[in-house]
């Protein structure tokens, strides 16, 4: 996150702890739907990941005065919603194994034909059973990392751990496919760090 946009954060944030509803409105609007998507990938159910979005900034609104944030706003955020995903998980002992949305991974391709259709469908599945093999830790920061294109300081903020256990998760994920991908260099390209 640049510093500007956190200064902004921070400034906008002041404003929502005096009980400024329009500034309340633009953190809303400027959050919520990145929020969402990051919900969803745990949740696959987007009416679920919605409603526990929304939960996060009312509960935002009526402890505003409470909260003191450290380092950066975005951070507290996703942290927020990772722990309202991880507390629905809880109540429904869930897992989190769903993985539904790795277009975001090809970003290369610029003309979609028949063949690449099936190489991005059939790469999809073997990602997803991938996933499904990897410590939960190094899913969990991969998926971070890869599809919702957090930095690791922010990934190490909202999990509670250290950036350099971060590069650990990935490495760990990242050798793991690629090790499966044995024989595809083609494809490493998606998990370069």
């Amino acid at each position: 996150m640049s510093k500007e946009k956190n200064k902004a954060d921070r400034k906008l944030f002041k404003k929502v702890k005096k009980g400024d509803i329009k500034s309340f409105e633009k953190l809303f609007d400027n959050y919520y739907q990145a929020l969402c998507n990051f919900a969803f990938i745990y949740l696959n159910d987007e009416g679920l990941s919605e409603e526990i979005v929304s939960d996060v900034f009312i509960n935002i609104w009526q402890k505003r005065n409470e909260i003191i944030i450290l380092e950066n706003l975005k951070s507290y955020l996703y942290k927020s919603t990772m722990n309202a995903v991880i507390s629905n998980f809880r109540k429904k002992k869930a897992n989190f194994t769903n993985l539904n949305n790795l277009e975001s991974l090809d970003s290369s391709v610029d003309f979609i034909t028949p063949e690449t259709l099936l190489l991005d469908e059939e790469f999809k599945n073997k990602i997803e059973q991938l996933m499904d093999g990897l410590p939960y830790k190094a899913g969990l920061v991969f998926r971070m990392k890869k599809i919702d294109g957090l930095k690791y300081k922010e990934i190490a903020e909202i999990l509670n751990i250290s950036e350099k256990t971060v590069e650990n998760h990935i490495s760990k994920a990242i050798k793991k496919i690629r090790s499966a991908l044995e024989g595809k260099p083609e494809l490493w390209k998606y998990f370069n760090n």
